[in-house]
């Protein structure tokens, strides 16, 4: 076993972000006597997953190999037989895999057809790392409703923008980035109507010299109080909006959205406002496997009282700007008791340009 291979594995399967949801990240290499014989990642979904494009394609002399894989073969029957049947024809002698295929409804173990085929197999080769990276389809797979990631960027006094409404940018050139990758890794980015009053977001991705895949764009807004100028109605074949608004908007509003060319999904109200719990089983039904929130705080203060967080990224930048009325990142009613505090596990943190990115999980 190499370490170093599944580190390769996981690197290439990364290329896949962004065009393979609802399905896992999936890379693979195959090995003999220390020379890598092939190596290939998942694309785009519905195409080849990784370990078929490296056992179609490779050539030479392959028997006495090992395949490394950061997740089982997950696809369908047909295409999980063929992975196994390539493995036997071509003498490969060991498949060594990061994380086992958490689907439920998956009917063969690949582990024990490889057994009865007198196929060595090794599961776990760096598990946190690959259960990481697929964390989204672990989640999806089981829940069918969206793995929810929160972000926020605040000053080191906990602002999100000065007195006067005015945020850019707290976070440095290289923290904007990692919001970008964030948005690449997922299927949907949601907002509220707030946030895109303030900041008119465009909420795309950008990132130089790589395939870019835009999020659905989701914004919250009860009655469509949206401005026509707002950059996030200019919808294309690249970048979609959904609006999710009130069973009781205006029909003027609903009209006047429909003309930009934008989806519209109308759910019940709760105690005078849309519960993220029913966005939540929206966005499931739409095959949205994942959900970035960018904020502001009102937006935020609701997801965290649903209960629907499951990550949480903080950035904190070195600056102070105080003042009492300046936003604070999470609105909402808060707790009363310092015991009733929200304690992040599995808590993690790395520097990435002058900010501080702060890395933790709701479970």
């Amino acid at each position: 076993m190499n370490t170093d291979y599944m580190k390769r594995v996981i690197e290439l399967a990364n290329r896949g972000s962004g065009f393979v949801n609802p399905d896992p990240l999936s890379g693979a290499i195959l090995v003999k006597d220390g020379q890598i014989l092939g190596e290939g990642y998942y694309e785009a979904y519905g195409t080849d997953t990784a370990e078929l494009k490296v056992l179609r394609k490779v050539q030479g002399d392959i028997a006495g190999s090992e395949l490394y894989l950061n997740i089982e073969p997950f696809q369908s029957e047909q295409r999980i037989w063929e992975c196994l049947n390539l493995i036997k024809e071509l003498g490969i002698v060991k498949v060594l895999i990061g994380m086992r295929d958490p689907n439920p409804e998956k009917k063969i173990v690949f582990q024990s057809e490889l057994a009865k085929l007198q196929i060595d197999c090794e599961i776990g080769i760096l598990s946190e790392e690959c259960e990481e990276q697929n964390e989204i389809y672990s989640y999806y797979c089981k829940h069918k409703e969206p793995f929810v990631i929160v972000k926020w960027a605040m000053t080191l006094d906990g602002k999100l923008a000065t007195r006067t409404g005015d945020s850019k940018w707290i976070s440095s050139e290289d923290s904007l980035r990692f919001v970008h990758i964030l948005r690449q890794r997922v299927a949907a980015i949601l907002v509220g109507e707030n946030t895109v009053r303030q900041d008119n977001p465009l909420l795309t991705t950008r990132l130089e010299g790589m395939k870019i895949s835009n999020p659905l764009r989701v914004i919250v807004s009860k009655y469509g109080n949206l401005s026509d100028d707002a950059q996030i109605l200019k919808v294309d074949a690249s970048v979609q909006t959904l609006i999710v608004a009130s069973e009781f908007l205006p029909k003027d509003r609903e009209a006047a959205l429909l003309e930009h060319g934008v989806q519209i999904a109308k759910l019940k109200e709760r105690e005078g406002r849309i519960d993220f719990r029913d966005i939540m089983k929206l966005l499931g039904s739409m095959g949205i496997d994942s959900l970035y929130i960018e904020g502001g705080s009102s937006i935020l203060g609701s997801v965290f009282e649903s209960g629907c967080v499951h990550k949480v990224y903080t950035a904190i930048a070195p600056k102070i700007i105080g003042g009492r009325t300046a936003t604070t990142p999470v609105g909402g009613t808060g707790i009363e008791r310092m015991r009733d505090a929200i304690v992040l596990k599995r808590v993690s943190h790395e520097i990435i340009g002058s900010d501080v990115i702060i890395k933790g999980y709701m479970d």
